[in-house]
Order: C-alpha cells, then sequence, then structure tokens
C-alpha cells in the first residue's frame, strides 16, 4: 500500500472484515484530490470484501479497490465534486438529500468507456 498521512487504514479498510484491498493509483489520486481540497475528507465507505457488499445490497464497485464515499455536503460537496473530475475519478455517485450527516460523494477511478455520473 502507498504510505499516505491523510487516510487511515481503519477508514480505507473493509468495515466487517478489516481486509484491505487499495489501489496505489486510486490512493494517490485521492490524496492530490485532499491536498487541493485542503479541508479533511472523511471516508465513511473504502474497500469492502464481496460478503459485506452482498449483505448491504451493494454492487461491487469497492471490491475492486478504487473506489471511495466521502462524507461531505453542500458547498463542500460542490468544491470536491470539480476536484474529483479534474483528478480523473470517473465514476461519481451523489447523495446529498436528507440529513446532512447522511450526505456523501462516491468516488472511483474504475475503467469504463467513459466517465459516468448517478445520485442515490
Amino acid at each position: 500500500m502507498f504510505k499516505n498521512i491523510y487516510f487511515t487504514k481503519a477508514e480505507l479498510s473493509c468495515r466487517c472484515c478489516g481486509e484491505l484491498h487499495f489501489s496505489d493509483d486510486t490512493l494517490r489520486r485521492l490524496i492530490r484530490a485532499r491536498v487541493r481540497f485542503n479541508k479533511p475528507m472523511v471516508i465513511t465507505s473504502g474497500y469492502r470484501c464481496r460478503d459485506h457488499c452482498a449483505s448491504i445490497g451493494s454492487t461491487m464497485t469497492h471490491t475492486t479497490g478504487q473506489a471511495v464515499d466521502v462524507s461531505v455536503s453542500g458547498g463542500r460537496a460542490y468544491e470536491l465534486l470539480g476536484i474529483a473530475i479534474e483528478e480523473g475519478f470517473t465514476g461519481i455517485g451523489i447523495k446529498q438529500h436528507g440529513s446532512h450527516k447522511g450526505r456523501f460523494l462516491h468516488l472511483d477511478d474504475l475503467e469504463r468507456t467513459g466517465p459516468t455520473i448517478w445520485s442515490y
């Protein structure tokens, strides 16, 4: 795993089993985004094992080690969204409704035929 000072192993590891299989390239991209954002980025979900994804009814995007969910809302979400796109994240999921505590951006850099964005 690539060394970093911004994100802990606990943030990037699977919540159910503690496994950590995270892409160095994705982590470097995430760190560049964090430096540019110049504010804390709380990762609410990093790597997820297949069992964890199945238990929460999630797609397998996080099993690649190339995806994170970042707790962020309002103007900060707008700012981070622009930075994430500029840094090469090609999958952007947006949940910006409900309580501010539950709002987030999903960021991934999976290979696709083109960038994509969706809402939750």
